[in-house]
């Protein structure tokens, strides 16, 4: 099981921030400790982890094992401190 859950949907230019921002500045370091969870592809899934975290935006990085939450993934600082931790 991976540490951390990515929320993401279609037309979603954060989410496409996002993803440049996990690939380019930090290289993909995360990569394998994230699952992306699609709204589409996965809408049971994605539903029930919006719920449970009382989410309502995208992206959202969802830790699992500190049960915390990132919405606000507009800053590299931000989300490399947040997975970081």
């Amino acid at each position: 099981m991976k540490r951390f859950v990515m929320l993401t949907q279609d037309a979603c230019p954060n989410c496409e921030r996002l993803k440049l921002m996990l690939e380019k500045p930090l290289k993909g370091q995360y990569t394998d400790q994230i699952e992306i969870v699609h709204r589409r592809e996965q809408p049971e899934r994605f539903e029930a982890l919006a719920a449970q975290y009382h989410l309502h935006v995208t992206p959202a990085v969802i830790d699992l094992q500190r049960e915390r939450t990132l919405t606000d993934t507009s800053g590299l600082g931000a989300v490399k401190g947040f997975l970081s931790q």
